[in-house]
């Protein structure tokens, strides 16, 4: 079961979330609610001992560091993301582009009502359809289209990711990740806001208003410090300000005109 690799290039409609149809979001809706009881039954059976097609495969703080080991050996990777921050972007990206390099396939779909507008910016600069934004209630990956992981139980009073293999838990994920795609849309980065800034610079900006140095910027952005200080400069004087923190502030004002 899953979706043709032609249905994830579709266009989709643009955001705010009220432009997206009733029905597409109620799909999303009952799917979720379909795959966390699904989720919800296979970590009661894990908590209770070893049980077939699912295994804990990470709990806290290992999560992040079993992930990227683990991604290495993947070749497809589907996943649904309720929210994210540009901190947290600023330090998946280049992991995330370093394995499509690889030859992963990667798409990933956010929820557009939790993605701060630093992370928006990131994301709408990266390759087309890598990333969407949709209505996305439930975190979850399908790897391999094999297994889905998932928020496990709690281990010693730890967070945990499981790993899920039964055909109930996997339909429920497909339907899921369908309806999410049937109502996503491709990030938008505020270009009215910063016209005159190139896609770069623009991710320069998101940057920035985490609070990072030149040198964090530039492994995120894969480039060299004396590139992104370029650019600092040069967005600096299109945005008409002086520093850092009023060009931060020209990204939030442009957020809050979206909102």
């Amino acid at each position: 079961m899953g979706i043709k690799d032609e249905d994830l290039a579709v266009a989709r409609p643009s955001w705010p979330r009220n432009r997206v149809p009733e029905s597409a979001r109620q799909a999303v809706l009952d799917a979720a609610a379909v795959l966390q009881v699904r989720r919800s039954e296979a970590a009661a059976l894990v908590s209770s001992g070893p049980a077939p097609d699912i295994e804990v495969v990470a709990r806290h703080p290992h999560i992040n560091p079993w992930m990227v080991e683990a991604s290495r050996t993947w070749h497809e990777l589907l996943s649904v993301r309720p929210s994210t921050t540009a901190a947290q972007m600023r330090a998946s990206l280049p992991n995330n582009r370093a394995l499509v390099e690889r030859g992963l396939r990667m798409v990933s779909v956010f929820d557009a009502s939790g993605v701060e507008p630093g992370a928006r910016v990131l994301l709408a600069a990266e390759p087309a359809g890598t990333y969407l934004f949709s209505i996305a209630p439930v975190q979850m990956k399908i790897v391999d289209r094999e297994f889905v992981l998932l928020h496990g139980p709690e281990v010693d009073g730890e967070p945990s990711v499981m790993a899920v293999r039964s055909p109930r838990c996997l339909d429920a994920a497909w339907r899921y990740w369908e309806a999410t795609i049937n109502a996503s849309s491709a990030p938008e980065d505020g270009a009215v806001a910063l016209d005159g800034l190139t896609p770069r610079q623009r991710q320069v900006v998101a940057l920035m208003t985490t609070g990072v140095g030149d040198e964090a910027i530039a492994a995120a952005l894969g480039v060299s410090v004396r590139t992104v200080r370029s650019d600092i400069a040069a967005l600096l004087d299109v945005l008409g300000v002086k520093t850092r923190f009023a060009a931060g502030v020209r990204l939030q004002l442009w957020s809050d005109r979206e909102d």
